[in-house]
């Protein structure tokens, strides 16, 4: 199975560290450890009990403020030798990950495997929050559906296509 793929090409957590949060995905129960794409986003909740840096992460409802949602991106970190690709890559249930706060004036890009939407991302597209997980890409904006950004180029790199979104 073929994962999402995330580039953080111009995030303030790139170089600012505080704005990177360590967060577990408690699947859409909050209370259930499931694994996550990196690419895809979650909404921060409490600390975990016990934890002192390590919050949970919910899925995201469409009308969500975006300061309280990241997107995931951890380092791909393979353990199994027969996986060598990036696709390969998911944030195992139950462990720690990477979470990027998103900021006005912030570029990503990730592969379709990130997003959902109906046809294939474009330049121009809308992206916004959806029910979920997934970003969602439209061709013009959602009611009551929270913007992130607009898909601004699509970079095929090697074997993947990447879809960069300039956050509004």
């Amino acid at each position: 199975m073929a994962y999402a793929v995330v580039r953080t090409d111009a995030m303030a957590g790139t170089d600012v560290r505080g704005q990177l949060v360590s967060v577990k995905y408690m699947g859409a129960d909050g209370a259930t450890p499931t694994a996550i794409e990196n690419g895809n986003v979650l909404k921060i909740g409490a600390l975990m009990t016990g934890e002192r840096e390590i919050y949970v992460g919910g899925a995201v409802a469409a009308n969500d403020k975006i300061d309280d949602i990241v997107l995931i991106a951890s380092p791909e970190v393979v353990y199994d030798e027969r996986k060598r690709n990036l696709d390969d890559f998911v944030n195992e249930a139950g462990k720690a990950c990477r979470g990027y706060h998103i900021h006005s004036g912030d570029t990503f890009s990730v592969t379709a495997e990130a997003l959902s939407g109906t046809g294939t991302p474009a330049v121009g597209n809308i992206v916004e929050l959806a029910a979920g997980t997934k970003l969602a890409f439209v061709a013009s904006a959602t009611s009551g559906s929270t913007k992130v950004g607009r898909i601004i180029a699509v970079d095929v790199v090697g074997r993947y296509t990447y879809y960069a979104i300039k956050v509004d």
